[in-house]
């Protein structure tokens, strides 16, 4: 997303039923080694931690599919399916990224930490309404 005096941030996250589940917001393009360090240190130990045996759908992009990212899912027993190719309709996350992008346009941030610390509240913002209905949406199991 553009901030300010156009410096580039962009935020990495996942959702689950409950909402957003966890986020990693950065001043640069994502990379594959970008996207890594989201996967360890932020997705991983959140997962780990709260949702041992969760199954992660990605999109199939690149830097999703590479072996070092691939591993470290796997080290940490946690399965992944990636979408077929050409899919948004059945990606999960990208209502949510709307929703996001919509509500920090209303906020206006014109500096990178202005913009970070609307990000937090703009998160907590989709619901596990939300969060219900897009898995619905996307044509997932209805959910308890």
């Amino acid at each position: 997303m553009p901030c300010g005096s156009w410096h580039r941030v962009t935020v990495l996250g996942a959702s689950s039923s409950e909402g957003m589940l966890a986020a990693m917001s950065i001043e640069a393009s994502t990379s594959s080694a970008v996207f890594l360090a989201f996967v360890e240190q932020v997705l991983l130990p959140l997962l780990r931690r709260d949702k041992p045996g969760a199954v992660v759908v990605m999109d199939n992009l690149s830097a999703h599919k590479r072996a070092d990212i691939l591993a470290a899912f796997e080290s940490a027993r946690i399965r992944v399916r990636l979408l077929p190719r050409y899919s948004p309709d059945l990606s999960l996350i990208e209502p949510g990224w709307a929703k996001l992008k919509e509500i920090l346009r209303t906020m206006e941030a014109r500096t990178v930490d202005a913009f970070n610390e609307e990000l937090g509240p703009a998160l907590k913002a989709i619901t596990a309404i939300d969060a219900k209905a897009w898995f619905k949406l996307c044509g997932y199991p209805n959910l308890n």
